[in-house]
């Protein structure tokens, strides 16, 4: 029993004792072992040592008794097939991992070059750490960073502490991230800006693939810009087929002529689908500017697909003085039309116009003509609390400049107007019934009121106990989201 624990014993020390000779004396001019130092040899001139696979020359070398190494002055380490180091100084410690590098050093693998004041150097995988800067070139690219690691067997790179890598295409600036050269992948872990040829984003994290599209995702305060437009959100993530983005959704076209505000946004690449969605806070909405003219239009889910325009529950649109609301909203933007539906109601000036369904012509986001089909009614103000009701099947309304103008009111007309003298007098309340009614606007007021086709009516004060509620204009929707939105515009 004895035996086998001094056995055991003796496989140990012997162990010991031949890691702590892992540096070999392969050449030197001299060797020495200085009285004053008795536990290291002296190598001078021509020294040559090897350790693993690796061969270190210099000009001079202490070898220490515990396995370490100083090697001072032109030192040179090469591994196979295509490592080399340069340095003034390195120091080996067999019992550590990492060997320790100073003075100019150099560090060059198949096409990169790290170039760094010092660096810790693995040997058996071939990794490099370094915390006072340093700068690596490889195909195209120069990269610098405070401090990092480069592993060489994975062609990988961490790096930290302004990070600046640049190409002829591309500059990329970040606080953290690791780039697997290999792959092309980049996970970025602080503030992140990359500028490229086709798209520039910036980011607070993210894992992406830069092929000849991103593919991946980005987090916390994310810009896109791909030259036509910019994406902005709380994430988004890149895919093959869509491209989806969540949180503080803005989409703006690059020439400022028109802006998405969202909770969701998601893009199908096959179909050119675009779907922006709100929340119960804050519906979607968007900006459209033509010419000096601005259209809103604000509903629960905005969808895009080629020139039509879609919009799904608690539809506002709204031009100037030019407001309407309904359930669901089609605009065709090659047609210049907008249709709407679920009860729509529009409001010009003092004006409100409704019925089941509405299609606005527009030019250049500006109204030029207006169709209310079944049940159409037209309500414009008489005086401060009543307003005139016309009433038939189906209505006309014409601008100009924008402006209503005409409309005509066609198939079982009913009209009630009133005249409402000033200071004090009996209200006459003025009732006919025709097949068409033809009013006039001027400078946003009500002048004029045609019946045509067998018109008929009477003329009496208002009788006693008469519902009023159906002559009176309720006001237009007084803001959209566009007034509340926590989105603001783009920055500069």
């Amino acid at each position: 029993m004895m035996l086998r624990r001094l056995l055991t014993c003796l496989g140990l020390f012997v162990g010991m004792l031949t890691q702590a000779q892992t540096v070999e004396i392969l050449a030197a001019d001299q060797i020495l072992r200085d009285p004053a130092v008795t536990e290291a040899q002296r190598l001078i001139g021509h020294v040559k040592l090897g350790h693993e696979d690796a061969v270190l020359t210099c000009d001079s070398a202490w070898r220490f008794d515990d396995g370490s190494v100083e090697v001072f002055s032109n030192v040179v380490m090469q591994q196979p097939p295509t490592t080399t180091m340069n340095a003034n100084y390195l120091r080996i410690d067999p019992n550590e991992d990492w060997a320790l590098a100073s003075g100019d050093v150099k560090l060059l693998h198949e096409s990169a070059k790290l170039s760094a004041p010092s660096l810790m150097y693995l040997m058996k995988s071939r990794a490099a750490r370094y915390s006072e800067g340093a700068n690596i070139v490889d195909e195209g690219w120069t990269v610098n960073s405070r401090q990092g690691q480069y592993r060489t067997a994975s062609e990988t790179l961490e790096l930290g502490g302004h990070v600046l890598a640049v190409n002829e295409e591309d500059t990329l600036r970040s606080d953290s991230l690791h780039w697997m050269r290999a792959e092309s992948r980049y996970r970025f872990f602080g503030l992140t800006d990359w500028v490229g040829s086709d798209v520039r984003f910036s980011c607070l994290s993210g894992d992406i693939v830069m092929d000849e599209e991103p593919l991946g995702w980005l987090a916390g305060q994310v810009k896109v810009d791909d030259g036509e437009g910019t994406v902005q959100g709380d994430s988004l993530a890149w895919g093959a087929s869509s491209s989806e983005v969540w949180g503080h959704v803005v989409l703006a076209q690059s020439d400022g002529t028109g802006t998405v505000y969202g909770r969701y946004a998601l893009r199908q690449k096959e179909d050119s689908l675009e779907l922006v969605i709100g929340n119960v806070q804050q519906r979607a909405w968007l900006q459209q500017i033509d010419e000096g003219d601005t259209l809103r239009l604000a509903a629960d889910t905005l969808q895009r697909k080629g020139e039509v325009l879609t919009a799904f529950h608690q539809v506002t649109l709204a031009q100037d003085e030019l407001v309407g609301v309904g359930d669901s909203l089609v605009w065709r933007n090659n047609q210049g039309t907008i249709q709407m539906w679920g009860e729509p109601r529009l409001w010009s000036s003092e004006d409100k116009l409704s019925g089941d369904t509405l299609t606005l012509w527009l030019t250049d986001q500006s109204p030029d003509k207006l169709e209310m089909r079944g049940h159409a009614v037209v309500l414009s103000s008489a005086n401060d609390t009543l307003a005139h009701r016309i009433q038939g099947r189906e209505l006309d309304a014409f601008f100009e400049e924008g402006e209503l103008r005409f409309v005509d009111v066609v198939g079982n007309g009913e009209v009630v107007t009133f005249d409402a003298p000033e200071g004090e007098g009996n209200v006459r309340m003025n009732t006919a019934v025709c097949a068409k009614v033809t009013l006039e606007v001027a400078e946003r007021k009500l002048t004029g009121i045609a019946l045509k086709q067998s018109p008929r009516g009477k003329i009496q004060p208002v009788p006693t106990g008469t519902d009023l509620a159906p002559f009176r204009v309720e006001k237009a929707p007084g803001s959209g989201p566009w007034e509340t939105s926590e989105q603001g515009p783009l920055p500069e």
